[in-house]
This record gives structure tokens, C-alpha cells and sequence, in this order.
């Protein structure tokens, strides 16, 4: 049995916050004495609210000090609980991602953020998280990586990305509307912070940046050119910064992933446990012939701010020797069953309605605000950009989408939004198939294959307008 490692005494400030609604109670005995304008009787109880703080600081510390976790060589214990104590216990067989967050906010105390995650867990939290010192963390992560090692296979290696796959993938894959968020809550803290004046001067300042770089086009139009520019530089620092410095290795029975500069992040993944690989391309990537590889594993890539992309952009070559390094039993074949043409509809008929629907609706809010012509056509011709995408990501979907099977092994080709997949799955991690039939396909034979595989909440993959009978011969 390892000793036993306590959580790291920043997590007090925690535990303050989550006691913080005991402080309504100063408060309002404040309050109604000013009321009554009896600063004698307040001074008299300030007693009370000198014990209710050390009440909340009591609590706080006590909480911490009862968060432990040690292990052995089948099980890691943790215990926590005041007044009800809870013991957990999880077998080591079982974890499937051990991942330590060194926040920036945490360094300078020195703490690291630790989640334990396994496949009975919430799909949206981590089955356990802890605030160790780096030391203890270390300790735990590196006991973990010991298991898997004594049956390393002589074919593992280390995969490093160059800087400029991840400049491509920074590039070609960030997203405006993500940065937005971000900026938006970033003026939201900042009014919390240092004020609302000062929140309020941050927009102000980019309205008139704004109206002063409009250049003949309407000020509100070029405030919406300027925040979706600005989105996406926002996103694509962002993206740089959290994969710099990423490293993969495969060890043994477990994936090491380590990456990021300012936030710098560690992956533990149970080798076994990787539910399916998943090749992706955009439009820009496909046609410029550049692949990335995303994994599917309970607790990777769980949190936003998480690495998900474990190769980024490479070209087919280079890809083809690290997706093989990493995962050399997940070989995509080529397709045996592709889309029928009987069901082109099924590809392109949702985007051609969207192609349609917006110059429709720009020219009827035109007719209906005569004064904002210029800004309804500059909305309506920034809404058909990423229509027209949905459309080519159909097309090329209609293309090259479909089905194929090497053994047990599975490859699902299609799209979803704007990407464009290559799921290559284990027949043992697909949980159900469905093939589906709409009214129209029954009269041409086809269907959608519906494909759900294991994983935290619902993962399913849909290749559409495929010959049903050859779909069913194919899962046989």
C-alpha cells in the first residue's frame, strides 16, 4: 500500500467558496442594524460574526484535510466526507484516463489539477478530480504508467509533430465563433473584476475601431466582419498555444500524450480502451490533401480546453506512418460499399434548401427595412459562405462516403457539418447498428446506417443512402 497523499492546501480556497452562503448571516445582522441605527448593538455581536468565519474557515480546512487517495496494486482509494465519510474505490483495470492539468492560475501555488475518469462516469465530469502538489501527481501518474510497462511491445514509439502541423491545424481548424465565446467572457470577467466601467470601455473601444476601419461598408456590418476576424485570431492563438510543445508515445498498454505552453496538459489513456480513431478532413484539408487524427476514449478530450487532435495536419504520407505508429491494427479500407446513386437526394437536398432559403429571406427583411439594405445584403452574403460548404461537404461526401470491412474491423466514411470523417472502429466497441428508412428510400432500396459505438453519452455515425441489402450482407 502507497502512503497516503493529501490534497493540496489551495483546495481550502475551494471549500471557502462553496461555505461562502454562511456569510449571509453577518450580513444581514449588518444590515438591519443600520437599519436601526444601533452601531453599539452591532459592535456588541461582533462576536458572533468572528465564529461564524471561523466556522466557514473550520469547515473549509476540515474538508480539505479529509480528501485522501492512496492505492495499491489493484485498487487507488479515495476518501473524503466531513460528516459523512466516503470511501471510492476504483481498480486500476478499470481507469481508462488519468490527466493532469497544470492550469496557469495553479502554478504559482504550485498545485496541478488531477481527473481519474473510467467508464461508469458522467459523461460531462471526471469520476474523481483532485488538486495535488506536481510532486504527488507525478508519483500517481508515473505508478500508472509502470503498470502497462512490462509488456512493452517492441513496435512502440514517439510520435513529435512538427510546428508547422500544428500551425496548419491552428490555421485551417480554428473557430470564429469559439474565439467570440471567449472574448465575450473575457469582457464578462473583466466587468466582474475591475468594473463595469472598464468592461464598458473595451466595447466602446471596439465600436469605434470599428466605425473608424469601416471603409464605405456600413459601421454595423464592419463591427461584424471585425468580431468574426477577431474570433477566429483569438481561436487560432488559443489552438497554437494548447498544442505546442505535444508530444505522443505509445507505451505498453497505455497512449502518453503530452502538450501546450501557458496551460500545459498530460494523458494517461488505457491503450485498449480507445473506442475508434477518426481521420478528419475539412473542405480546405481535402482538397489540399492533409489529414488529421481525433480518438474517441472515456475522459480524453472531455473538457473544452482539453488536446483532441492527436496527429495534427499532416499529408497523406507523413500521416499514414504516424496513424500507423500509433494505431498500426486501425488501417481505414478502401470502401466496398459506396453511396447509391438512387440517393443523391439524401446528400444534397438539405443544404440546397439552406442555399435557397437565405437570399429568400434576405430580400424579404430588405423589403421590410428599407434603411438597412446594405447590411441585410452584406448578412445574407456572409450566411451563404458556410452554406455553400454545407453543400461541397455533401457533394464530397456523396463521393467518397460509405462503408467498408477488413475482418473486424469497421471504416465508416461521411460527413457531419462542415467535416468530412473516417471512422475506423473495432466490431467488439460497436454497441448497436440501425439501418434507417425514410419514406422516399424504400422505393429505391437504400438506407442510412446508423452506427453507435462505446463511449461516454451517444456517439453514433450515420453513412446515408447505402444499398440495403448489401448493408445488411456487410454486418452480417
Amino acid at each position: 500500500m502507497s502512503p497516503q497523499y493529501r490534497a493540496h492546501p489551495i483546495t481550502i480556497l475551494g471549500n471557502l467558496w462553496r461555505v461562502l452562503y454562511l456569510i449571509i448571516i453577518p450580513v444581514l445582522r449588518g444590515f438591519f442594524a443600520a437599519l436601526g441605527n444601533d452601531l453599539t448593538g452591532w459592535l456588541a455581536g461582533t462576536w458572533a460574526d468572528v465564529l461564524i468565519l471561523l466556522l466557514m474557515v473550520g469547515i473549509a480546512v476540515l474538508r480539505w484535510w479529509r480528501v485522501t487517495c492512496r492505492w495499491n496494486q489493484d485498487t487507488l482509494y479515495i476518501s473524503s466526507g466531513v460528516l459523512l465519510q466516503s470511501d471510492t474505490l476504483i481498480p486500476w483495470r478499470n481507469i481508462v484516463t488519468l490527466s493532469v492539468t497544470h492550469s496557469f492560475y495553479l502554478q504559482p501555488f504550485r498545485a496541478v489539477r488531477m481527473r481519474v475518469d473510467t467508464m461508469g462516469g458522467s459523461r460531462s465530469n471526471a469520476d474523481f478530480t483532485i488538486i495535488l502538489s506536481p510532486k504527488n501527481a507525478r508519483i500517481l501518474l508515473e505508478y500508472s504508467r509502470g503498470r502497462g510497462n512490462d509488456c512493452l511491445p517492441k513496435g512502440a514509439g514517439v510520435y513529435t509533430p512538427r510546428t508547422s502541423s500544428i500551425l496548419a491545424l491552428s490555421l485551417l481548424n480554428s473557430n470564429s465563433l469559439a474565439g467570440i465565446v471567449f472574448i465575450a467572457a473575457f469582457i464578462s470577467q473583466s466587468g466582474r473584476l475591475l468594473g463595469v466601467e472598464f468592461s464598458r470601455m473595451l466595447i466602446d473601444t471596439f465600436e469605434e475601431t470599428a466605425r473608424a476601419l469601416a471603409f464605405g461598408i456600413p459601421p454595423a456590418a464592419a463591427a461584424l466582419a471585425y468580431l468574426l476576424l477577431g474570433g477566429w485570431t483569438v481561436s487560432f492563438i488559443r489552438t497554437f498555444l494548447q498544442y505546442k510543445n505535444m508530444q505522443v508515445s505509445r507505451e505498453g498498454d497505455n497512449l502518453h500524450i503530452v502538450g501546450g505552453t501557458v496551460t500545459s496538459r498530460e494523458y494517461l489513456v488505457k491503450y485498449a480502451e480507445v473506442n475508434f480513431i477518426d481521420i478528419r478532413q475539412s473542405l480546405t484539408t481535402k482538397v489540399m490533401g492533409l489529414y488529421s487524427l481525433y480518438i474517441s476514449a472515456v475522459g480524453y478530450g472531455k473538457q473544452k480546453e482539453d488536446i483532441t487532435c492527436l496527429v495534427p495536419t499532416e499529408g497523406e504520407t507523413k500521416f499514414r506512418q504516424n496513424r500507423t505508429l500509433l494505431f498500426p491494427a486501425l488501417s481505414p479500407a478502401p470502401r466496398s460499399l459506396p453511396a447509391s446513386m438512387r440517393g443523391v437526394m439524401r446528400f444534397v437536398a438539405q443544404p440546397l434548401c439552406l442555399c435557397l432559403g437565405v437570399p429568400l429571406i434576405t430580400g424579404f427583411l430588405i423589403r421590410l427595412m428599407e434603411g438597412w439594405t446594405a447590411f441585410a445584403l452584406f448578412v445574407g452574403s456572409m450566411a451563404m459562405v458556410p452554406c455553400v460548404v454545407f453543400l461541397l461537404a455533401r457533394i464530397f461526401d456523396y463521393r467518397t462516403g460509405g462503408l467498408a470491412r477488413r475482418g473486424d474491423v469497421f471504416t465508416l466514411r461521411y460527413s457531419k457539418g462542415f467535416y468530412l470523417h473516417t471512422v475506423v472502429v473495432n466490431r467488439d466497441k460497436i454497441v448497436q447498428v440501425e439501418l434507417r428508412q425514410g419514406p422516399f428510400q424504400r422505393f429505391g432500396s437504400t438506407c442510412d446506417v446508423v452506427v453507435r459505438t462505446r463511449g461516454e453519452g451517444r456517439i453514433q455515425h450515420r453513412c446515408r443512402a447505402l444499398d440495403l441489402k448489401k448493408a445488411e450482407k456487410l454486418f452480417a
